[in-house]
């Protein structure tokens, strides 16, 4: 299968809600270590509204889909969290304008449009410790596998295991922005709370479509 439709992003995305609610203690105890300890709370309080909003309402495209999502994520979550999650999911959705379903090639496109968009707006590159490192290897990835001709739980499963060593290789670097860089040689050896956050929404879309 090459395509995703509408709904079937929709499920995913409320499986992908899901998870984050569920990580709220693990993310707050990575971000206690090396941050100010709020990204679990801000990341369950902003996907909790997701849920309800996904549960309540049907799309008719894609990109629909996708901007509603990043739009209430900005309106609930707040602070830097919800203008970087806000973009995530708003960043590339001209990539997905008007289409039900779309294809694997589609939504890379969309990745990568969304992670060019946080590295304008967050002005953050790999290896500054954020949740960029984690959602850059998802996009080279996802990229690739498109390329090649992936089908959808290729695809996903790609971009979750880019999300994963993208997330993993944050352990060994020290923060360069954000709070967290306050804590300097504290950082290192320890994952990004935000890079984690982004390789479980990752590993929850290739989780509903494998």
């Amino acid at each position: 299968m090459n395509t995703i439709t509408t709904a079937q992003l929709q499920e995913a995305l409320l499986h992908a809600c899901d998870v984050v609610i569920d990580a709220e203690g693990m993310l707050t105890n990575l971000d206690t270590i090396i941050g100010d300890g709020d990204h679990g709370i801000g990341m369950k309080t902003g996907f909790s509204a997701v849920r309800t909003m996904l549960q309540d309402k049907q799309f008719e495209t894609a990109d629909a889909l996708m901007r509603e999502t990043g739009m209430m994520l900005l309106k609930v979550m707040g602070g830097t969290s919800g203008v970087i999650y806000g973009t995530l999911f708003i960043g590339g959705h001209q990539a997905l304008k008007d289409k039900d379903p779309v294809t694997v090639q589609d939504f890379a496109g969309y990745i990568d449009l969304g992670t060019q968009a946080i590295a304008r707006r967050g002005k953050v590159s790999k290896g500054d410790k954020t949740m960029y490192d984690a959602l850059s290897a998802a996009r080279d990835a996802m990229v690739q596998a498109a390329r090649e001709g992936a089908d959808v739980s290729e695809f996903f499963r790609a971009g979750a295991e880019g999300a994963e060593q993208g997330a993993e290789a944050t352990k060994p670097m020290q923060s360069r922005i954000g709070r967290s860089k306050n804590f300097r040689d504290r950082t290192v050896g320890h994952p990004d709370s935000g890079a984690v956050s982004t390789s479980l929404i990752f590993r929850a879309l290739a989780d509903y479509f494998a």
